[in-house]
């Protein structure tokens, strides 16, 4: 599976219609995700989660993705299938609990699209977890997540985009105790360095920080 970065453009909680009220991202590599979902209106985390992305079946592409740490508490995995659209979109069919209904399983679609611009086609993806488990950071070409989650239940994140012009990473979004969040040049400095080779399991520090690679790609 190529690693992608997604925006999402829509969602429908059947039988209502599409709309979009968040500035919601995903990274997605290997078998790994991170999920963020900013609502417009406030500029507020919606949701944010970071797990497995489990394929379950090829016809139609079906995958379940489950909540290692997640912004709601929720930990029951999510199925859905993926349809293409005639312009390229993807479209997410399944069920699930809906926030506006008092948590009834609801049956939902989202539409989905690859926003993946790397520097060079090899160009390293990548998810990270924390040795204590509560942080994920990842990078797909030109856009960083990092999401944390406390013991208390607090939850804070981080996104930054990569200036094409200047190639340096820029904060679009941040919420929380950001303080143990590595910044993106942080990461890219010690991960892309002199075309090191890493696998799955390694370990590694980054500002001061222990880290475990779960996934490390350059499709």
């Amino acid at each position: 599976m190529p690693s992608q970065a997604v925006k999402r453009i829509s969602i429908r909680w059947l039988p209502e219609p599409a709309y979009e009220d968040t500035d919601t991202i995903a990274l997605n590599v290997g078998g790994y995700f991170i999920d963020l979902r900013v609502t417009r209106e406030d500029q507020t985390i919606q949701w944010s989660r970071a797990g497995e992305r489990i394929m379950l079946k090829q016809s139609p592409p079906t995958f379940r993705w489950t909540h290692i740490i997640d912004s709601l508490d929720l930990i029951v995995p999510d199925d859905a299938y993926f349809n293409k659209l005639p312009n390229g979109d993807d479209l997410e069919i399944g069920t699930t609990p809906c926030p506006h209904k008092g948590g009834a399983p609801t049956d939902y679609e989202e539409v989905w699209r690859d926003i993946t611009s790397k520097s060079a086609p090899s160009e390293m993806s990548w998810i990270l977890q924390s040795e204590d488990g509560n942080i994920f950071i990842g990078k797909v070409g030109g856009i960083f997540l990092a999401i944390q989650k406390f013991p208390d239940g607090s939850f804070s994140a981080r996104r930054e985009d990569r200036n094409v012009s200047s190639a340096s990473w820029e904060v679009s979004f941040e919420s929380g105790n950001v303080s143990r969040l590595p910044r993106a040049f942080q990461a890219v400095e010690v991960l892309e360095k002199d075309s090191q080779i890493w696998a799955a399991n390694q370990e590694i520090t980054i500002n001061g920080g222990s880290y475990v690679f779960r996934v490390v790609s350059s499709d």
